[in-house]
Formats: structure tokens, sequence, C-alpha cells
């Protein structure tokens, strides 16, 4: 879990956040939440875990922060960072994935963490002090300070 601690805003100009999640309304949600939090870089989102596959596949704008919902539809989050670790598509030491859920259930919480790449988990909505955290991590551990 994220502890609610204030952090000194983080450089976030250079950073990539990814959104992968079904849900229309947490995408607005998350959209406000970042420029809140002062977000600078660049924001992507997909309703289809397939559509996100498939930028991901490009090649090109790797996420360095990867929003995964567990719960979806046609791939649940655990399958799509699975297929995305399987296929090459994220590096572990360059992404931070963060499993979000609406729900906070400890079999959810114990099987991200047993997930390769997966950094941390938040139950919805992800919150400004949450972000700033995870982006300080992010930073942190890539030791990509600007």
């Amino acid at each position: 879990m994220i502890d609610q601690l204030p952090l000194p805003p983080v450089e976030t100009k250079h950073l990539h956040v990814m959104l992968v999640d079904d849900e229309d309304d947490y995408h607005l949600i998350t959209r406000m939440m970042l420029k809140k939090a002062g977000f600078e870089g660049r924001f992507s989102a997909f309703m289809e875990p397939a559509e996100a596959m498939a930028q991901l596949r490009s090649g090109l704008d790797r996420p360095d922060v990867l929003l995964v919902d567990i719960n979806m539809p046609a791939t649940n989050g655990f399958e799509f960072i699975a297929d995305c670790n399987g296929s090459g598509l994220i590096a572990c030491e360059d992404t931070t994935v963060v499993m979000c859920s609406s729900s906070n259930r400890p079999m959810d919480m114990e099987r991200a963490f047993r997930t390769v790449c997966v950094q941390e988990y938040i139950e919805k909505p992800l919150t400004i002090e949450q972000f700033t955290l995870i982006a300080n991590r992010h930073a942190q551990r890539t030791n990509h300070r600007h």
C-alpha cells in the first residue's frame, strides 16, 4: 500500500503515463487528478487492452508509468500484464506498473505483488498524493532525475 505522506513534486515533463481501463469516467477522473498534481508529461489512455497492446507493439513512446485496471471484460489486468511481459513489451526496469482496482480485495493485492513488473497497487481513484509518490519512486528506481 502507498503511504499518504506529503512529498515534493517530482519533475514530470519527461514522464509518459499510460492508462488501461474500461471505464470512461475513470479516464476523466485520472486526467483531472494528473492536471491537479501538476503533471506536465504525456498521457495516453486506452479503453481496450488490445489497443494498448497495439500501441506498445509499435515500439514508440513506451510508458514510464503504466496504470492498469484489474477488472476489465475481455482481458483482465493480470492477463494484460502477463501478455506484455511475455511479448517483451514492457521492461520492468523502465516501466513502473501500477495495478488499479475499485475493490480492495486482499486476493487481488496479493496477486498484484506476485505479478512480474508490478510495483504498486492502488484502490481507485488514484489520488494526487499517490501519483506523486509513484512518480518519485519511479524517478528513484530508474535514476532519471531531471
